[in-house]
């Protein structure tokens, strides 16, 4: 998604700063049994203050399960499960009793914790998500479908009206009060501002209470805080995993910084997003356990999708300088993973199943140009490059020495082989099941979706963050693939 700056001016003050290190890592445990279930594992994601991560429960022949997973303070986790993906909270020291029946899971599916507080705060997750999870699918669905046919202000009601019959449903549960209720309506506050982020509604429209009920005054504090998102709140960048995600997005997007004084020097400077963030949060955010985290991602996202050259740079600037330990010795760590893979470094080798079943290795393309394609059946921008510009891609290349690899990261088999079916796919299918756990997604720090790799006919990586299928112009003398070819 390309994002578009907007002009708000906005000074970010913290509202609470104080020294706090929730970056130490604890476990939490989930246990429990499931009947008539044909899998060995079930899945879930987890977030985490820089990345998420895909993680597997082992499950037994008698359908019971119990495993540990290492956790940083309060996390969000998404159990995926019987196609459904459900959302909860977990924290360290937590335990998560699932149970169900694979065969009629929606009536049979319970969570318990610990202690009946616990048990209160998760089946309250459990009761939203399934009131609220198909009408919050289907908003979304309705927006993909009819794009600029709906005028931002219907935009703005929909989502503002939903946002209130999930608010009032959390404010008619009666079994407890709590500091996670309070951050469970905080959560929705800020998906739902997430919402009017990715819609572009923001900051012309904010969400408004409109209910006749009496709002609890915590909650009222929540609105009237973040009503212009102008002040930075620590204890909801610890607790509230939605909070994270919208201030990332809502800093770099909305708030105008120009670290050149000089217009000209505006003009003509390199492109290098990684820095201009760099510059905004040196200027703007003064608590430093927010500020160094802001910089730590936007460097890590910035090796991703960016040259790596520029990215490097604002790395070796700030790396000596970050005052957080676990930050600093994350980002070295993530650096020297991703140094790896900068171009002219050999492509890392690896050796997946085809769907027929037979092992495919990348040494078997020396003497080709290869252009990878991480993708995985659930995500809809890799979908739309591949019904409509990957079989043109395919077609305009099918005699020449290019290899189209796709590997598949996000499904199982069954899945992932319906999906090739579906959707025609040409060029050499391979599964790298697990997603982040996988070695080739490790090897090749695949953290989202669609990746693309360009590798030369010597196996060295020209471009680890390659153009996607839909950005490459055939027509364009410029184009890295002629470029290898010729």
């Amino acid at each position: 998604m390309r994002i578009i700056l907007f002009v708000l001016l906005l000074c970010i003050t913290p509202s609470f700063i104080h020294a706090q290190n929730n970056y130490a890592t604890g476990h939490f445990v989930i246990k429990g049994k499931v009947k008539n279930f044909k899998e060995e594992l079930f899945e879930f994601a987890l977030t985490s203050y820089l990345e998420h991560s895909i993680n597997f429960v082992q499950v037994k022949p008698d359908g019971s399960f119990e495993q540990r997973f290492p956790v940083q303070h309060l996390q969000a986790i998404r159990f995926m499960l019987n196609n459904d993906h459900i959302n909860f909270t977990v924290e360290d020291k937590d335990t998560l009793l699932l149970e169900w029946d694979e065969n009629d899971f929606r009536k049979t599916f319970s969570i318990k914790g610990k202690t009946e507080l616990r048990t209160n705060e998760l089946q309250l997750q459990l009761s939203l998500y399934l009131e609220f999870w198909n009408p919050f699918m289907n908003l979304m669905n309705e927006f993909h479908e009819k794009g600029k046919e709906l005028i931002d202000e219907k935009k703005f009601t929909l989502i503002n009206d939903l946002y209130n019959r999930n608010v009032n449903a959390v404010f008619t549960y009666t079994g407890f009060i709590s500091e996670s209720l309070k951050n469970q309506a905080t959560s929705i506050y800020f998906q739902y501002s997430n919402i009017l982020y990715l819609e572009r509604l923001l900051p012309h429209f904010k969400l408004k209470l409109t209910l006749d009920r009496l709002v609890p005054e915590w909650y009222s504090n929540v609105a009237g805080i973040s009503a212009d998102y102008t002040e930075l709140n620590d204890p909801w960048f610890w607790n509230v995993p939605e909070y994270r995600e919208f201030i990332y997005n809502y800093i770099r997007s909305y708030q105008p910084f120009k670290p050149y004084s000089n217009s000209k020097t505006i003009i003509t400077k390199p492109f290098n997003p990684t820095l201009d963030y760099y510059y905004l949060a040196q200027a703007n955010l003064a608590a430093n356990s927010i500020k160094d985290w802001f910089i730590t991602r936007s460097i890590m996202e910035g090796f991703r999708v960016h040259a790596f050259d520029r990215v490097e740079k604002v790395y070796k600037q700030f790396i000596n300088t970050c005052t957080v330990p676990y930050l600093k010795d994350t980002l070295h760590k993530f650096y020297t993973a991703i140094n790896r893979l900068k171009s002219g470094s050999p492509a890392p080798s690896f050796s997946l199943k085809n769907e027929l079943g037979q092992t495919v290795s990348l040494s078997n393309f020396k003497g080709k140009v290869v252009y990878i394609d991480f993708w995985g059946v659930n995500c809809g921008p890799c979908l739309l490059d591949i019904k409509n510009y990957v079989p043109e891609l395919h077609e305009h290349y099918k005699d020449k020495d290019v290899v189209f690899i796709n590997i598949c990261v996000d499904a199982k088999e069954a899945e992932w082989k319906k999906a090739i079916e579906k959707f025609e796919l040409g060029g050499i299918n391979l599964i790298a099941e697990g997603w982040a756990s996988h070695p080739v997604c490790k090897a090749y720090n695949i953290g989202g979706i669609p990746h693309y790799v360009l590798i030369d006919k010597n196996g060295k990586i020209v471009d680890n963050n390659a153009p996607w299928a839909s950005e490459l112009s055939l027509a364009n003398e410029k184009n890295p693939i002629d470029l290898l070819l010729k």
